[in-house]
Formats: structure tokens, C-alpha cells, sequence
């Protein structure tokens, strides 16, 4: 999971992990240690994502941490320590190499495999920090704890699908309240990035030294109410300066929390009256209410603000009045006007201020599909002498992009160019509403969700009903989400058995997923109910295929959710129908993936044989015998296994590299467990192999030993 693009979080994650495994690796690595350790990780791990995506609960947990002394001093002494120095922190990957060499040339083997199980998480972009440390010293493999990873957070987290797509980040990039921490500790020319890392690297220690119980409290934490959030904010408008308020007011509302954030800047507008804040503030105030449809008091807010920028220079007078300008027509008012004051204020401008002044006149046209308008100030602009590039380039932008709605006889397409803009804000407001998801802010999802339009997104919104518990049956516009609903009511089970029924059979008609429909549903089920809905289901047809499909599609799901000993039975009903070869053949190869992710190896071996006798020409089956077989160090048979598998399917590149590994490795083996990391094609591998056969050859490890791509590149490093 990559928490951060900076040093500091990573360094303190570093540190924590070398503390448990020195403490761990002094004991015996049994499997109930092992388990503690990797909960641990795992839990420490969802919340620096959190605090990572998540503003609201970034502030909550900033909050207790100045309301503790010795917390809250470290903090502050950190961000001092950051004040001072001049020298440019590393990137995350600069810096891991760089420590995994170091660590390597002082033979230091616990910051090796914690090191290396950092960078073999970055390079893949996921998250294996956890399942590599509990897997080292454990005879479990690494997919096992992967299982278990999935089985935790869906046992344990409220809405564990925010934490899977971790590659998915919001749209701000300051966090509530962390102005206010730099302001504090007096160095607030530090940078929004500088600040959140010291910020996250505190909370992290201090997360670290929660019960479980308590870590699953915070990690279940809903977003902070409104009143909740003026708690929150109080402090920062006792500051000497409105950055810290200014600063967290417009996080609020660039996240969609429209109604703390106006309430913020209504305080700021009283609590630092005749300063740039109160101006910003006012407008914000405008542009929110006239979002909400209260036009009225939009228009008073923007007056306030006009009001107060009349000593603010001429650029600031203008932009007011075009913004009571947009409010008023809104209102069905004639502005012309303000309209030509704008315009003689607008000739005695700057260049500068002159053509910016333009293109928000021609933002604020666009908005209102007034395009002949929007054509009349773009050209004001690039008709200008001198203009400054930026201004003038957004213009050229903007106007060729009208000049390819123009017809034949020169007349702009009107309806074509509204419906592209339209889609335009249509998908923008989509996005937002993915980060919002991910920000753990499904009520502002919605809200964007709301504005998208015409875009197909039911499926985006009733999971972010769902998530945010408020009548998602309203969302619900399928038999599967219906499921969902019902067994997140409670429901009687043969209610949702009848549903789950009918939804499998919408899936298998529209030839859709039927995993994904039954794996929705697995959250908000108690074990027992859940063994009555697998056992309904391996009795709602008579047709021995169909039955077979169903069981396989519980299988996935299930495991997908790391429930393994369910899956596993599920495979077995399937097997025992009468289904036709080709079925049987895909069962077999899908139970030898199962037993093979646990580490059940002669079991897995012994499924993707079965698989093969009744299809030999199967070249997933052939492969997964290969990785099977070269888990047991029996690399001759590995090695004609992955052969197959590429004459079968010549065009994969993962079968190409099993092939490849294995016809080296098979020739000439080194290390049991360094050859399993070469021969297998996941993520990041290669490079680990890379660098553990370098160490092991030479007893160091340059950082560039980690940016090998290819087999050919790792050979010479064996030797």
C-alpha cells in the first residue's frame, strides 16, 4: 500500500517493523506469533492508508494527538527539525534501495527482509508488507497470509472495499488542521507534503500503541459530524493569522463537506475581518450557496465580499462584480450594468490581471453555454500584445476546442459543444466521486454521483449508499443489489435466499459474473447464515452444469474473501455433479489454485494432474503444475510442465517467463528459496531474487540491482 510519497512515514514504518522482528525472530516463529505480527502490520498498515485518503479522520486523529503533551511535543519538535534543514528528501524508492544497501553491506539481516519487503510492495504497488514479514521463519507461504488479509478485513473493517484500490487518491492535497499544526510549532512555510508526512509519521507511533481492540475502533471510525467539525476547527480561528482556518475551509469544500465548510468560513469572515481571508472566504460562501440553489443569500455573500475587496485593487473589484454578475442572472436580474463596469474597470488593469479577468468572464460564459460570449473574451485575450504564456495558452485551449464544433459556413454547433461540456463536467464530477469513495466520504460520493447526469454510474452509487448506510434501497436497481440490501437488513434468510436466486440467474443470463453476486453479499452475513445460503444454493438446480457454475462462482467468492475451508467445499459439491469435461477440467484447475495459494502443494499437484487427464491441451492447468512443482524443488518436471504451457498458449508472457526461470534454474540451482522468488512471474520477484542472489554472491547490494527487468539481467547475478 503506498502510504506516502515522502521518506519520513517510511522511516518510522521501517523502524517500528525492525523493532517486531528483532523481538520475533529471537522467539520461535509459531503460527500464533506469526498470526499477532501480521495483524498487527496489517491493522497499522489500513491506518496509514486511511490517514492518507481520508481528511476527516486525518483531523480527528491529529486532534487527540495535540491533546496529549508528549505526542503533540515530538510532533512539533519533528516539524522544527523539517523547518531546518535544507537538504531535499529522497524519493520512497531512492531511499529503500539506498537502506537495503546499507543494510546489506552491515550484514544486518532484519532491516534486509524489512527493507526488501518495502520496496517488493512499492515495485508491485501493493501491499505485501505485512503477509512477507508474518511468511518469514513460517512454513505458510506468502498467498496464505494474503487470505488471511482479506478474511481479517472483511471480518473486522466496516467497509473493507475502501481500503482494496488503494491506487485511487482524493483530488486535495492539504489536510484539516495540519496548517495549524505548522503554525504551531512556527515553521508554516512548510510544504502541504512536508507537513502531512511528519503528521502521519507521529500518528502512526502513536497508533501503534493502541490495543487491537482499540485499532479496530479507530479504523471503523464514520466521518466527523458537523458538530463535530466546529469542535475540530475552533482552535485554528484563535490563530494570529487565517491561514491555518483558510486552509482547512477550503479542504472542506473542495471535498464536498459543504455545510462544515461554510460554517468555517463564516467564522473566518468574523474572526479576521479586513484581510484577504475575509474576501475568499465571502466568495466561497457565494459559490457554495449558489451550488445548493439558495441564490439569495448567494447573492449577499457575493456583495460581502465586494463590499470588502473595494480597497483590494481593481482585479479584485472586478472579479466581484462578475461574480454578483453570474448570481444575478441566476436570479433573472439585467446585469449589463455591472457588466460594463466590469469592463471600464477591466481597461485600466494590468495585462496580467486584464487577461485573467477574461478567461473567468469566459469560464463564467461556458457555465451557461453562452458561447458566443465565451468566443468574445477568449479572443480579447489572445488578441492581446504581450500576454503572459499560461493565460494565453489556457485561451488557444479553449478556442480550438470550439473551432472543432464549427459547421461548414462557420457557425458554431451550439448543442454539440453544450453536450461535450456537459459530459466533460459529467465525468470530472464522476472522478470526484471515486475519490471521495476512497476517502472514506461515501455521503460526498453520492453528492457527486448526484451531478454526473446522464452517465451510467447505479452501480458507483449504491455502493456509496451503501457505505454511507443511508437508504441505498433507493440505489438498488438489480436483483444482486437488492441481495445486499436485504442481508445488510437482516432480513429472514429464505428472503434472501429467493433474492440471491434470482440475481444468480439475471448474472447467468446476461452471461455476467455470478462470483461478484455472491461475494457482495458475504459481509453482511453471520457464519450461520451463510451455511444455509451455500447449502440452498447447491440445491437450486438439477442441471448438473449449472449447479457446477454456481458452486465454482461460490467458490470464488469466497475465497476472494479469504474464507478458504468454504471455498474448498464448494469445489467439492461442484465436483461431485455430473458435469461435462470441460467443466470438470476448469473445477480441478480452479481447486488446484485454491491449495496451491494455501501451500497444500502434493494436494495442488494432485488436482491440476486430475485436470490434465481429462484435458490435456489446458494450458493454465500446465502452468499452475509448473508453479506447484517448482514450489516442491522439483524443477525437471516444472520446467516440461511450463513447456507445455507455452506451446499451448505461446502468446502469454507469464507462462514465457515460468519456461525461461525454470530451464535456469532446472540447469543449475542455487537457494531453494531465492530460485522460488526468480521463478515465479509476480510482481516485484525478479527484483528481490535479484537482489538476494547479489547479496548472497558478493555480501552487498547496489541500489540499482532493483531495477532489473528481465531474466537475462538476473543470471549473471547467481553465480
Amino acid at each position: 500500500m503506498r502510504i506516502s510519497e515522502g521518506n519520513l512515514i517510511q522511516q518510522c514504518y521501517c523502524d517500528y517493523l525492525e523493532t517486531l522482528l528483532e523481538r520475533i525472530f529471537s522467539e520461535v516463529a509459531t503460527e500464533t506469533v506469526c498470526k499477532r505480527v501480521h495483524e498487527h502490520i496489517l491493522f497499522r498498515n489500513l491506518f496509514l492508508h486511511r490517514m492518507s485518503v481520508d481528511g476527516g479522520f486525518h483531523a480527528r486523529v491529529l486532534s487527540v494527538i495535540l491533546q496529549q503533551p508528549d505526542d503533540s511535543q515530538v510532533l512539533m519538535d519533528l516539524l522544527a527539525v523539517l523547518g531546518q534543514t535544507d537538504v531535499g528528501a529522497l524519493s520512497v524508492e531512492e531511499w529503500l534501495k539506498r537502506e537495503y544497501a546499507s543494510a546489506a553491506a552491515e550484514k544486518n539481516g532484519t532491516r534486509m527482509i524489512v527493507v526488501a519487503a518495502l520496496l517488493r510492495s512499492y515495485v508491485s504497488g501493493t501491499n505485501q508488507v505485512a503477509e512477507i514479514i508474518a511468511s518469514v521463519g513460517d512454513f505458510h507461504p506468502l498467498s496464505w497470509w494474503q487470505l488471511e488479509t482479506r478474511r481479517i478485513m472483511v471480518a473486522e473493517i466496516a467497509n473493507p472495499g475502501m481500503y482494496f484500490d488503494v491506487d485511487i487518491r482524493p483530488f486535495w492535497h492539504e489536510y484539516p488542521l495540519d496548517r495549524y499544526v505548522a503554525v504551531s510549532a512556527g515553521v508554516p512555510a512548510l510544504s502541504s507534503q512536508e507537513i502531512c508526512e511528519c503528521v502521519v509519521c507521529i500518528a502512526g507511533t502513536w497508533f501503534s500503541s493502541l490495543t487491537r481492540a482499540e485499532m479496530i475502533t479507530w479504523l471503523n471510525m464514520p466521518q466527523p459530524t458537523l458538530s463535530e467539525w466546529d469542535a475540530l476547527c475552533a482552535p485554528l480561528l484563535k490563530c494570529k493569522t487565517p491561514d491555518a482556518a483558510l486552509s482547512t475551509a477550503n479542504w472542506l469544500y473542495a471535498s464536498g463537506n459543504d455545510n462544515p465548510a461554510m460554517n468555517l468560513y463564516a467564522n473566518i469572515t468574523l474572526a479576521f475581518p479586513g484581510t484577504p481571508a475575509e474576501i475568499s472566504s465571502f466568495e466561497s460562501m457565494g459559490t457554495i450557496l449558489r451550488k445548493l440553489g439558495d441564490f439569495d443569500n448567494a447573492f449577499e455573500a457575493y456583495k460581502n465580499a465586494f463590499i470588502a475587496s473595494r480597497c483590494a485593487g481593481g482585479y479584485k473589484k472586478a472579479s466581484g462584480l462578475k461574480n454578483l454578475c453570474d448570481v444575478g442572472e441566476d436570479l433573472g436580474e439585467d446585469m449589463s450594468d455591472y457588466y460594463m463596469r466590469i469592463a471600464g474597470i477591466a481597461s485600466m488593469l494590468p495585462m496580467s490581471e486584464k487577461l485573467r479577468l477574461y478567461l473567468d468572464l469566459a469560464t463564467s460564459c461556458r457555465r451557461r453555454h453562452a458561447y458566443e460570449e465565451e468566443y468574445r473574451h477568449i479572443e480579447h485575450v489572445l488578441d492581446a500584445e504581450n500576454g503572459v504564456e499560461d493565460l494565453m495558452f489556457a485561451a488557444m485551449s479553449r478556442l480550438l476546442e470550439m473551432n472543432s464544433f464549427l459547421s461548414a459556413d462557420g457557425k458554431l454547433d451550439v448543442f454539440s459543444l453544450a453536450a461535450k461540456d456537459e459530459e466533460a463536467e459529467s465525468t470530472t464530477a464522476v472522478v470526484r466521486g471515486i475519490s471521495s469513495y476512497f476517502g472514506f466520504d461515501p455521503c460526498c460520493a453520492l453528492e457527486w454521483y448526484g451531478r454526473a447526469g446522464s452517465l451510467d454510474i447505479s452501480s458507483l452509487e449504491f455502493v456509496a449508499a451503501m457505505a454511507a448506510g443511508t437508504h441505498a434501497e433507493k440505489y438498488a436497481m438489480t436483483s444482486a443489489q437488492r441481495t445486499v440490501v436485504l442481508a445488510a437488513r437482516g432480513a429472514p434468510i429464505m428472503d434472501i435466499v429467493h433474492e440471491l436466486n434470482s440475481a444468480i440467474t439475471d448474472a447467468w443470463k446476461d452471461n455476467g459474473d455470478i462470483s461478484v453476486v455472491i461475494e457482495q453479499i458475504i459481509p453482511h452475513l453471520s457464519s450461520n447464515n451463510l451455511d444455509i445460503i451455500l447449502a440452498e444454493m447447491t440445491t437450486r438446480s438439477t442441471r448438473d452444469d449449472e449447479r457446477a457454475i454456481v458452486c465454482s462462482a461460490a467458490s470464488q467468492a469466497l475465497l476472494s474473501v479469504g474464507r478458504v475451508n468454504e471455498a474448498r467445499s464448494m469445489l467439492r459439491i461442484a465436483l461431485r455433479s455430473n458435469s461435462g469435461r470441460e467443466m470438470r477440467a476448469n473445477l480441478f484447475a480452479d481447486l488446484g489454485w485454491l491449495e496451491y495459494e494455501i501451500g497444500q502443494y502434493q494436494e495442488a499437484a494432485a488436482a491440476y494432474d486430475a485436470a490434465l487427464k481429462i484435458n490435456s491441451l489446458f494450458p493454465a492447468a500446465w502452468a499452475g503444475r509448473a508453479r506447484v512443482l517448482a514450489c516442491m524443488g522439483e524443477y525437471d518436471e516444472a520446467f516440461a510442465a511450463s513447456c507445455y504451457a507455452v506451446t499451448q498458449n505461446p502468446s502469454s508472457v507469464l507462462y514465457q517467463h515460468l519456461r525461461e526461470a525454470l530451464g535456469v534454474v532446472s540447469s543449475s540451482p542455487v537457494d531453494p528459496r531465492i530460485d522460488l522468488m526468480f521463478i515465479l512471474p509476480e510482481s516485484g520477484y525478479l527484483q528481490a531474487a535479484a537482489a538476494e542472489y547479489t547479496v548472497r554472491k558478493t555480501g552487498a547490494c547496489p541500489p540499482m540491482i532493483w531495477d532489473v527487468s528481465k531474466i537475462e539481467d538476473v543470471i549473471p547475478m547467481r553465480f
